[in-house]
């Protein structure tokens, strides 16, 4: 029996540090919101302190049946003592033996790689802090992605990245001056946050260089205020509301008395959100990059040789011999390619539809996908979704 179904309100803590203007709080929150108000018999109470000082607080806050936190490892270890069912959504903190949902990060550094790389892009590079352990696998990922692709990939490690004061900010500042000066451009580059991206803009534009055709930046976090500033910046497009819902539904389960997984629950974002700073293909003949930059905007739509041809102004002929040259495979090879590079991106969102998918990057009808997909890769849509969100290596 679900414990939704029970007469007695259950009555859940939520602790996602819901004062922080960031995704990881705010979305996970709207997730958790989401799933309580689809149960009947739940009553959710925002509480950064579950398990704290039980002795002197209010009895609203005392004898919860389950928490959803952004878990440190004290407010963990008072929750077991407890006996009170708890789902983390804090990676940081994750260990073995929590119950915890989470954003993947390997996912995040593939989506990266992936959308550089589709850019001709042939050096990549990224800066992290190793405090941060979702960081640290987003670049261990990217990394791995540039190595199968052949592509040279260099990172800067730096002691921290977190900004509590103006010393920081600066020391910041000379992270980012000392990695510019070990690249050579054309480079795509992965930073973890767009404040940070927002900087390194300004520092190349200090050196001559110009984004994105010297340089394209892609940030791990998609803070929209200041993404969406100009030169808008290209982010991972999280998933954290999921994240929420999610880690709702498995606590529903525990208290219910399933068995709870062996693993956390990995949700992998929901793509890269492309702006100018990543609108340019790193391919030598101009004629080439505007081509791509049209096509790459309406892969939904019919595209035709002889509408590329016109929009970039020579003919289909001097267009199928510039692709080949320039990129060793006739245009209509590329379009199929970066559809189906699109459509593996999203596929690895479970809310999409396989449908609507196929739909929007012009691989006409989910049959019609399946078929190209098993033609190309050798797997259809579905078992391609399956493998992308299963176990992690």
């Amino acid at each position: 029996t679900s414990p939704s179904s029970m007469h007695r309100p259950l009555r859940i803590a939520i602790a996602l540090g819901l004062a922080e203007p960031y995704a990881q709080h705010q979305d996970v929150f709207l997730g958790v919101r989401r799933y309580a108000r689809e149960q009947r018999n739940w009553r959710y109470i925002v509480d950064e302190c579950p398990g704290y000082n039980r002795r002197r607080r209010a009895d609203l806050f005392k004898d919860y049946d389950g928490v959803v936190a952004r878990a440190a490892p004290q407010m963990q270890r008072l929750l077991r003592r407890q006996g009170v069912h708890l789902v983390n959504t804090w990676y940081q903190h994750a260990r073995r033996g929590l119950h915890g949902v989470y954003q993947d990060s390997h996912r995040m550094g593939e989506f990266v790689a992936d959308h550089l790389i589709d850019r001709g892009f042939r050096r990549l590079s990224a800066l992290f802090s190793g405090q941060s352990k979702a960081t640290r696998e987003a670049v261990a990922s990217l990394q791995r992605r540039c190595n199968e692709a052949g592509v040279t990939f260099l990172s800067r490690r730096v002691p921290s990245l977190r900004i509590t004061t103006r010393r920081d900010w600066l020391a910041i500042e000379r992270y980012l001056t000392d990695w510019l000066g070990d690249l050579t451009p054309p480079v795509g580059l992965c930073l973890p946050e767009a404040a940070f991206s927002r900087l390194l803009i300004n520092l190349c534009e200090a050196r001559g260089w110009h984004v994105p055709q010297d340089v394209a930046i892609v940030s791990l976090n998609d803070n929209r205020m200041i993404a969406e500033l100009p030169p808008q910046i290209t982010c991972v497009e999280s998933n954290y509301e999921r994240v929420g819902y999610e880690a709702a539904a498995l606590l529903d389960r525990l208290m219910g008395g399933e068995r709870p997984p062996d693993e956390p629950i990995f949700v992998p974002p929901k793509g890269v959100s492309a702006r100018q700073s990543t609108d340019y293909f790193a391919v030598d003949d101009a004629v080439v990059a505007e081509a791509l930059r049209f096509v790459s905007g309406r892969l939904s739509e019919k595209l035709s040789v002889e509408r590329i041809a016109r929009k970039v102004a020579v003919s289909p002929r001097t267009l199928h011999l510039r692709f080949s040259a320039a990129l060793g495979r006739p245009i209509s090879d590329e379009i199929r390619r970066l559809r189906l590079a699109v459509a593996q991106r999203m596929l690895a969102d479970p809310a999409r539809r396989i449908a609507d998918i196929a739909k929007r990057t012009g691989l006409g009808t989910g049959t019609a996908m399946s078929h190209i997909f098993r033609r190309e890769l050798g797997i259809s849509p579905k078992a391609y979704r399956q493998q992308v969100l299963g176990k992690r290596d």
